[in-house]
């Protein structure tokens, strides 16, 4: 009997390990079984996985109508049951009609935002279907969190909000395997700069794991999103010019739309790219000499780096560096600093949030004398003190409606918005790309919500996550944050990001005098304006209305000396002074200059400007100078930092808003031929949002390239 009763054990061994294999493959693969109700089939293609803290995560599910005749309305629900106490994403909805014998392919965009939940619920033409799709809701948004950074004794604590990873999405013919070698290097070289491994931005690779995470989602270019949505949460793309030329053209466009909005794009064997990409016309960044062999290009407010090489394993150090630092220069706007504010603080949308105290003093004194001693007195006098019972609770009621109206009537029931931000308009190929700052704030929560289009990335704020809100989102229309998004009396901030086609234009005269004449063709009235002209000579005008022309004079100013206009911070100097009159880098600057988030590589050089007082360190892999002065009494080292002077820069600073001020204060430290800077009195570029607004405040920069004359 023996020979016979080991087969069956094996075979049953067997029959376990493969339905757990098979599980465990769905699991991780993001397979997941489709279900049928009648005419329609939902199939869910696409899971977002990882702990991304940015841009938005892609669920994508097929809806199939079998039915020859019949036309259904279908609604998805994402995710079915959601629990949570904390600020979270209770549901996603999105209504689409499927015509007979069509599929149509539906994605539901998670903004970063915690979601908690299981599960897709289906209705089909108003009718709940029991049946549930199976569907995991991902960590997305889960992991922004404050860390505590130890200083030395006696400096401190420093706070600041920063993702774990940089997730990066590769094509599937990308040989990781030199990838991980160059990059772990990388990455412990710029760790190690500081003496304590909890002090770098970035972590090092410990352990056998990377300090970024790898995503391959499992199919081909073919199939990726067709919205730069998509593609958002993502700090690096890597691809294979053969993987771009097998892309349709709208994944392409996508793509493109990426990395205009900020996103960082490595090509490997990147000939014949797509010419509606347009590298041809677009200026290139210099490289260090020993990452000769890539090719940079400015992108709208991204990078495009380009390798002649297929084979990441033909790629040196240097060349890999340059890649690193671009995914960490995408990551860069969304490591938070300063969360001892309030909103309103760090974006004032509303003059005063004071609480009226005086006269909220004033009605519970004028409480406490009614109720208790007056009430008394007089219905003593009355004889008639069981009225006691109810006097009591009607002065109550009468003072509780009191406390309500001046409340609310002392603050008004106004609306207020706030917005901030810059466009770049790229007349030749009509695209619109934006950056900026929204904030509202409302005295009742607004029963319609928020109204944006599908195409803009909205970021709350960590100040904006305080209140623990259950919010949701329905795409059917339009990108409507339908609740929990405004709370009453509570400002409501977020970043914002979008890419769309847009027709406005400067349209540029020649006369026969030495000025240019321009039509304002941008839909709205410009405070200032500055124009290079094509051999680079720089013109400006100021108060020109919609639709009108106006002349443009020579632009000439007295430049203003602005010492402290870079300054970082200042920290103790102790043996700083000796070690950079070496030409050295003391390991005490390096985790001082950590701690407030800026990072050092390893390949740097010291000039000494004036010994013993000042110096500037020079990052030739991060392409930054900082100036380094010391102050009179010998104490204390003031560093300031060189700044960026391109549309990159300002996408990759700590601070949207100031990078941009800068840019209107310094214009001719951004323009190139051909391109010009218009300061707008209102916002065109990026969407009010909000319904019956009483109070507005915009402020719209635009940086223009003209198309040709």
């Amino acid at each position: 009997m023996l020979p016979h009763k080991v087969p069956i054990r094996y075979s049953s061994l067997c029959a376990i390990s493969l339905l757990v294999g098979v599980w465990i493959g769905c699991a991780v693969s993001g397979v997941f079984a489709q279900v049928d109700y009648d005419d329609i089939t939902v199939s869910p293609e696409l899971y977002p996985s990882g702990n991304t803290v940015h841009g938005y995560a892609e669920y994508r599910i097929a809806v199939s109508n079998r039915s020859s005749d019949k036309t259904h309305q279908v609604t998805l629900m994402l995710p079915e049951s959601s629990y949570g106490y904390e600020t979270h994403i209770r549901k996603m909805t999105r209504s689409v009609v499927v015509a007979p014998s069509t599929t149509v392919r539906i994605s539901l965009f998670q903004p970063p935002v915690p979601m908690h939940g299981s599960r897709l619920g289906v209705t089909i033409d108003g009718k709940m279907q029991e049946e549930k799709v199976p569907l995991s809701i991902s960590d997305h948004g889960r992991q922004v969190h404050l860390h505590r950074i130890p200083r030395p004794s006696g400096m401190g604590t420093h706070l600041s909000v920063t993702n774990l990873r940089p997730w990066v999405l590769i094509s599937r013919d990308v040989n990781t395997t030199e990838l991980h070698t160059h990059a772990g290097i990388f990455f412990d070289l710029l760790s190690s700069s500081s003496p304590s491994p909890s002090t770098a931005s970035v972590p090092a690779s410990s352990g056998g794991q990377m300090p970024y995470e790898i995503v391959d989602l499992g199919f081909p270019v073919s199939s990726w999103s067709t919205s730069w949505l998509g593609f958002s949460s993502f700090a690096g793309v890597v691809v294979t010019g053969d993987a771009i030329r097998r892309m349709p053209s709208d994944v392409q466009f996508a793509l493109w739309r990426y990395v205009e909005c900020g996103g960082s794009l490595f090509v490997l064997g990147g000939r014949e790219l797509p010419e509606q990409w347009g590298l041809k016309m677009l200026p290139k960044s210099e490289l260090s000499t020993a990452a000769a062999g890539l090719t940079l290009y400015d992108v709208g407010f991204g990078e495009c780096i380009v390798s002649s090489q297929m084979d990441t394993g033909e790629l040196n150090h240097d060349q890999w560096s340059q890649v690193m630092a671009s995914w960490l220069r995408t990551a860069t706007p969304w490591r938070w600093e300063g969360l001892s504010g309030d909103v309103n603080n760090i974006f004032p949308v509303v003059d005063s949030l004071g609480i009226p105290v005086r006269g909220l003093y004033f009605l519970m004194l004028l409480f406490a004398l009614t109720v208790g001693p007056v009430n008394l007195i007089v219905l003593s006098r009355k004889k008639r003190r069981i009225w006691m019972l109810w006097t009591t609770p009607v002065i109550s009621l009468v003072t509780c409606l009191a406390v309500f109206a001046y409340a609310t009537f002392s603050e008004g029931w106004k609306r207020h918005i706030r917005t901030e931000g810059l466009t770049i308009l790229d007349e030749k190929t009509h695209r619109a790309t934006t950056i900026g700052r929204t904030a509202f704030y409302s005295a009742l929560i607004p029963s319609e919500g928020l109204h944006f289009g599908y195409e803009t990335e909205l970021t709350p704020t960590p100040q904006s996550m305080t209140t623990n809100t259950a919010r949701t989102v329905d795409w059917t229309q339009d990108q409507h944050l339908a609740s929990g998004w405004i709370t009453a009396r509570v400002p409501s901030d977020f970043m914002v990001r979008k890419s769309e086609v847009r027709r406005e234009r400067i349209t540029v005269r020649r006369g026969t005098d030495a000025g240019l004449r321009i039509v304002n063709g941008l839909g709205a009235d410009i405070s200032e304006l500055w124009l290079a002209d094509i051999d680079g000579t720089i013109y400006s005008g100021d108060d020109i209305s919609a639709g009108e022309e106006a002349k443009l004079i020579p632009f000439e100013r007295v430049r203003l000396e602005k010492p402290d206009a870079n300054f970082l911070f200042e920290m103790s100097s102790a043996s700083t002074y000796q070690a950079l009159d070496k030409g050295d880098v003391p390991d005490a600057l390096r985790y001082v200059m950590a701690t407030h988030d800026v990072q050092l590589s390893s390949d740097l050089t010291v000039a000494i400007k004036q010994p013993g007082y000042h110096w500037r360190i020079m990052d030739l892999q991060w392409g930054r100078a900082y100036d380094i002065k010391g102050h009179e009494d010998g104490e204390s080292l003031r560093i300031y930092v060189e700044r960026r002077y391109n549309l990159r820069g300002i996408f990759a600073s700590d601070d949207w808003l100031k990078a941009i001020e800068h840019l209107k204060t310094e214009p001719e430290e951004y323009l190139r031929p051909g391109c010009y800077i218009a300061i707008l009195e209102t916002s065109p570029f990026i969407e009010k949002g909000l319904q019956k607004v009483s109070e507005e405040r915009y402020s719209s920069t635009v940086y223009g390239i003209l198309a040709k004359e």
